[in-house]
């Protein structure tokens, strides 16, 4: 049966029917042509190796000294040779801006050759140098980092006061060796004026700092290069008769103190505020004190001196002004409130004690005291069998084992605590006078860490004539190894004291 041309383009089921089959044709012809043109252009593709470069050097990590020459020589190996040509740069930028691949805005570029040979003039400080190769060709970058650390010529090392024809000489002896007599004289000009009384580092985080004290004020400097940034008119409210000056903080890192003729006077580190002047003298207890120059801080919010008028432990915290009593603790090894002797050194030992050594009429008497304790007042025992500590005139302590070093004539003695005795570990000539000595450790405060710690005691005497600095290296006993020492260095004046200054943290 026939049918006509309107009846089958009317009838819709049989409409529908032919325009869902003619879409079906037309996709299945789309997609032939598009995999037919894929095909095509796969045929007319050429894939290339993306080169890769290996940089190598002698060291990823390189120290050194403000103004001396950095030379790194880089080998760039191509994972396909001939590639580039390339751009080079030299980066750097303090550690405190640290970004994966990209560098701060705060960086300042060295050089844009391929190998550095650049005068480092950059603040002491630890650093991140980045190298940037740049494939000029593709604009693909290569990077390399390296650890880079800055210091000063003053970076770490022993400062001695002396003194020479009556004047303060402060010198330096750095880690390396070099010796450096007089240097603050040499940048600064006869700044320090009268007698040298003593000299004090602090250098930790934000702060670096020296204090110098003479007997007519106290001069402070930048301890990386020495520069003159403060004196007695700028660091307190009024001047002072300067006698057994004292230096420190505490070991949080909050406030600095002085102690300065058994008067203690404090102000901010610049962690916590602004620095400004030392306070007015601390206030105490309505019967008065004189504090022994010397501080004990622990993890607390308080820190303790010993009070010689009254012969007692006095407690202070953290931005307070004020010498206080103890509370009653129970339990405790002695009486904070009521020692009854005389302090005549102090020193960190083991651990997070303390010790303080004393005397009275009767002898010489050993105190522990742990500030991180709620009842701080550890042991204590009169010492014994120990020859010449009625001679002694600096002690210094051993922070890994229970040891006290001191000084006496010519004599340096250790002291067993618990053995309660001390035994001679090194006799200098007789016409030589011990004038300090200190263990080569960290400070109360301090977070750097060195394997020489607690191994060398250092040594300051006169002779007359000169004033020398011995390092008597030490025994896992305590004992002096070999039975010498292993550097002497001389040149200076008469010695009155010593102090460690630790690198930049």
């Amino acid at each position: 049966m026939r049918m006509s041309k309107k009846y089958l383009f009317h009838n819709k089921p049989f409409k529908n029917i032919m325009m869902k089959y003619l879409y079906q044709v037309f996709c299945i012809m789309a997609l032939t042509i598009i995999l037919q043109a894929c095909k095509k252009e796969d045929k007319n593709f050429t894939y290339q190796k993306v080169n890769q470069i290996l940089v190598k050097t002698s060291d990823s990590v390189f120290t050194i000294k403000q103004l001396d020459k950095l030379k790194i020589t880089p080998q760039l190996e191509e994972s396909v040779p001939g590639s580039g040509p390339y751009t080079y740069e030299w980066s750097v930028y303090s550690t405190k801006n640290y970004q994966v691949n990209n560098l701060p805005s705060k960086s300042i570029t060295l050089s844009k050759e391929k190998n550095l040979d650049k005068i480092i003039d950059l603040s002491p400080d630890s650093y991140y140098l980045q190298y940037t190769i740049t494939d000029t060709r593709t604009g693909i970058k290569t990077f390399k980092r390296f650890s880079l650390t800055v210091n000063g010529t003053f970076y770490e090392g022993w400062f001695v006061m002396s003194n020479k024809a009556g004047k303060a000489m402060v010198s330096f002896i750095r880690k390396d060796d070099e010796v450096f007599v007089d240097p603050i004289r040499e940048l600064n000009g006869a700044v320090l004026q009268g007698k040298g009384l003593s000299v004090y580092s602090a250098v930790i985080s934000k702060m670096t700092q020296i204090n110098v004290f003479t007997d007519q004020g106290v001069y402070r400097f930048n301890a990386d290069d020495l520069k003159l940034n403060g004196n007695t008119g700028d660091l307190f409210l009024a001047n002072h008769v300067w006698r057994e000056p004292y230096y420190t903080l505490n070991s949080i890192n909050t406030d600095q103190f002085i102690v300065n003729d058994g008067e203690v006077y404090a102000t901010l580190t610049p962690n916590f505020g602004d620095v400004g002047k030392y306070s007015e003298k601390f206030s105490g207890p309505s019967n008065g004190y004189n504090a022994f120059p010397y501080l004990i801080s622990g993890s607390k919010f308080y820190t303790v001196f010993y009070d010689n008028l009254n012969k007692r432990f006095l407690q202070t915290s953290y931005n307070d002004r004020t010498l206080n009593t103890f509370g009653t603790t129970v339990g405790a090894a002695y009486d904070l409130n009521n020692v009854g002797k005389t302090m005549i050194a102090g020193d960190k030992g083991a651990g997070s004690e303390y010790y303080a050594i004393m005397k009275d009429n009767n002898g010489y008497y050993f105190y522990s005291i742990m500030p991180a304790k709620a009842s701080p007042a550890e042991s204590m025992q009169p010492i014994k069998n120990s020859p010449d500590i009625e001679l002694a005139t600096s002690f210094s302590s051993s922070s890994v084992v229970k040891q006290i070093y001191y000084g006496a004539a010519n004599k340096v003695y250790v002291y067993d605590i618990l053995a309660n005795a001390s035994r001679l570990v090194y006799q200098f000539p007789e016409n030589t006078k011990i004038k300090d000595l200190e263990m080569l450790k960290n400070k109360a405060w301090s977070k750097v860490v060195d394997a020489s710690f607690d191994k060398r005691l250092v040594v300051a005497t006169y002779n007359g004539v000169e004033g020398e600095v011995y390092y008597l290296d030490l025994s896992p006993t305590g004992d002096v190894t070999n039975n010498t020492y292993s550097k002497k260095i001389g040149g200076f004046g008469d010695i009155v004291q010593i102090n460690y200054r630790n690198p930049n943290i």
